[in-house]
């Protein structure tokens, strides 16, 4: 019986060691695919401040104060707006499609609560 479960831990770890990535055919080569990350909402902060993900990579916003908070992109929210998001929830993941740097900050509390998204060329 002791062995039944070696296999089936042996198993979900060799599939947990593939997933994450996907074989591009064209190419010949493994690419890793695209991810969720998450930036959590502190009483007046976001954490990371500064946050790393590469084209094609999501962001959610997970509020973790007492209080509604928002993330809208400094370009007057034409890249991204979470809209208002109630504490102990997240917003919509927002995908991140082209290269660059994002500032944004709450539009609740201003640009003293601000941060940014760095997004660098997908990873190979």
């Amino acid at each position: 019986m002791k062995l039944v479960y070696l296999v089936a831990a042996a198993c979900a770890l060799s599939v947990a060691g593939v997933r994450g990535t996907t074989w591009n055919e064209n190419e010949g080569h493994a690419q890793s695919e695209a991810k969720a990350m998450t930036v959590t909402m502190k009483s007046m902060s976001y954490d990371p401040k500064t946050l790393e993900v590469h084209v094609g990579d999501s962001v959610v916003w997970r509020n973790e104060a007492h209080s509604k908070h928002t993330a809208i992109s400094d370009d007057d929210g034409k890249t991204f707006n979470t809209g208002e998001i109630e504490p102990g929830q997240s917003s919509k993941p927002v995908r991140f499609d082209k290269e660059g740097e994002f500032k944004y900050h709450c539009e609740i509390h201003g640009k003293s609560m601000s941060g940014t998204i760095v997004v660098a060329a997908a990873a190979k």
